[in-house]
C-alpha cells in the first residue's frame, strides 16, 4: 500500500477538519503544515504530531515534497496557492476549501493550471459524501419522486459561505445538471465581510437548469431552521426533505411523510470525520487511474459560476445566461459603482474573530489545552463577553 506524503496549508479551524479525515486513512502520511503565522504552525504541529512546519509554501514544497495538499486558507488566496501547488513536480492532488474562488475567471484558472500540470484538483464540497445526500441521490435516480422539477434552498452567513454547499448539494443529488440562466437580487446596506471578502446582507436567486429544473435559493432572509446541508426537492410524483444524515419522502406509497432508513456510523458528520476521509480516498483512487472525483474542480467551478451569475444579475438588473463572460467579483463591482447604498460605513467581518495575528498565544494554548476547539478559543479571545 502506497502512503501519500500530505501537507496542510492553513492551520486554522477548517485545517482541523481536514486533519480529522486524514487521521482515518492508512494511505495518508501528514508530513508538513504551513501558515503565515508561526505560532499557528507550532501549535498545529504539536497538536497533530506533524514533523515539519513552515511559514513559506515554496520552502515546504522544496523540502517536504508533498504529494497531496489541503488548501485551507481564506477564500481570496485559493486560486494563487492552488496554481502554485499545481506547478510542483511532486504534487499529484489538491483538496481546496470552498468557496473555490471569488470569480469564475479565477476558478477556471485553477482548473486550467491543474489540467496543464496533470494535478488532480478537488474542491472540498465534502458533504457529497454524507449518507443523507447519497441516499437522496439514489432515491431520485430510482424515480421515486418522478421527474425532479424544483429545489428549495435556504441558507445564511452569505451566499459564498453556505450557499456554495447548498447549490453544490442539490446539483449532486440531481445529477449535476447544467445551469442555463439565473436571475438574482441582492441587498447590502451594512459594510459586511466574511473572511476579508465583501458579502451581501441578503440575496435571492432563481437558477434555471436543463430539462426545466429550477432551484430557488435565499440567503439571510429566513434564518430559522436553515442550514448549508438542508433543502427540499420536489418532483412530479413526490417530495424529499434532506439533510446530511436524514431523508424524509412523500410519495404515493409513503402514506404521508416517511423517514427513510439510513445506516449511520460514528464519524458521519457534515465536516471532518468520515466525509473528509472518503473525499480523500476518492482523490487517491482518481490519482491512481480510477474514475473522476465527484468533487472535481471543473464541477465545483460550475457552482462558482452560478453564484457569480446571481450577483451579476443583480448588478445589471437582467437575466444572466451561461456561460458567464464576466471577470472578477460582481458584488464588489456593485460596491465600487455605488449601487449599494450603506446605512453605516463601519466595516465588520462575521468571521473576524478567526484572525490569528497579534492574539495572546499563551491564552490560546491554555484554552485549547482546556478542551476548547480552535473556533471556540478564537471567539473567546477576540469576542470576550
Amino acid at each position: 500500500m502506497k502512503k501519500y506524503k500530505t501537507a496542510i496549508v492553513g492551520c486554522g479551524g477548517i485545517g482541523h477538519a481536514h486533519m480529522e479525515g486524514y487521521k482515518k486513512i492508512d494511505e495518508i502520511d501528514v508530513i508538513a503544515c504551513c501558515d503565515t503565522v508561526p505560532s499557528a504552525v507550532e501549535y498545529y504541529k504539536k497538536e497533530f504530531n506533524i514533523p515539519n512546519g513552515y511559514t513559506d509554501i515554496e520552502e515546504m514544497l522544496e523540502k517536504s515534497q508533498p504529494e497531496i495538499v489541503s488548501v485551507c486558507v481564506w477564500h481570496l488566496l485559493h486560486d494563487e496557492i492552488t496554481i502554485k501547488l499545481s506547478e510542483s513536480p511532486h504534487v499529484k492532488g489538491i483538496i481546496c476549501e470552498k468557496p473555490m474562488a471569488i470569480g469564475i475567471d479565477k476558478a477556471n484558472s485553477m482548473v486550467e493550471a491543474c489540467k496543464k500540470n496533470d494535478t488532480k484538483l478537488v474542491v472540498s464540497h465534502q458533504r457529497r459524501f454524507t449518507p443523507g445526500w447519497i441516499k437522496a441521490k439514489e432515491i431520485v435516480e430510482n424515480g421515486e419522486i418522478g421527474i425532479p422539477t424544483r429545489a428549495e434552498l435556504r441558507v445564511k452567513d452569505g451566499l459564498l459561505n453556505w450557499g456554495t454547499h447548498s447549490i453544490d448539494g442539490a446539483r449532486f443529488i440531481l445529477g449535476d445538471p447544467k445551469a442555463k440562466w439565473v436571475v438574482g437580487s441582492v441587498e447590502r446596506y451594512t459594510n459586511k465581510y466574511e473572511r476579508d471578502t465583501p458579502i451581501e446582507d441578503s440575496c435571492t436567486g432563481l437558477i434555471h437548469f436543463e430539462n426545466d429544473l429550477q432551484f430557488f435559493i435565499q440567503s439571510d432572509l429566513m434564518d430559522n431552521d436553515c442550514d448549508a446541508g438542508k433543502f427540499e426537492i420536489y418532483g412530479t410524483e413526490g417530495f424529499l426533505k434532506i439533510t446530511e444524515t436524514e431523508v424524509k419522502i412523500f410519495n404515493k406509497s409513503s402514506n404521508g411523510w416517511k423517514d427513510v432508513e439510513i445506516p449511520l456510523r460514528d464519524g458521519d458528520v457534515a465536516i471532518g470525520g468520515n466525509t473528509n476521509a472518503e473525499q480523500t480516498l476518492e482523490l487517491i483512487d482518481w490519482i491512481e487511474g480510477g474514475k473522476k472525483h465527484r468533487g472535481a474542480g471543473d464541477i465545483a467551478a460550475e457552482t462558482v459560476e452560478i453564484m457569480m451569475g446571481i450577483y451579476e444579475s443583480a448588478r445589471i438588473n437582467r437575466v444572466v445566461r451561461f456561460p458567464l463572460n464576466v471577470k472578477g467579483y460582481p458584488l464588489e463591482k456593485m460596491i465600487e459603482q455605488g449601487l449599494l447604498e450603506l446605512e453605516s460605513n463601519e466595516r465588520y467581518d462575521i468571521r473576524g474573530f478567526l484572525k490569528r495575528e497579534n492574539i495572546d498565544e499563551n491564552l490560546y494554548s491554555r484554552l485549547r489545552d482546556d478542551g476548547l476547539s480552535h473556533h471556540e478559543a478564537m471567539r473567546t479571545i477576540n469576542e470576550p463577553s
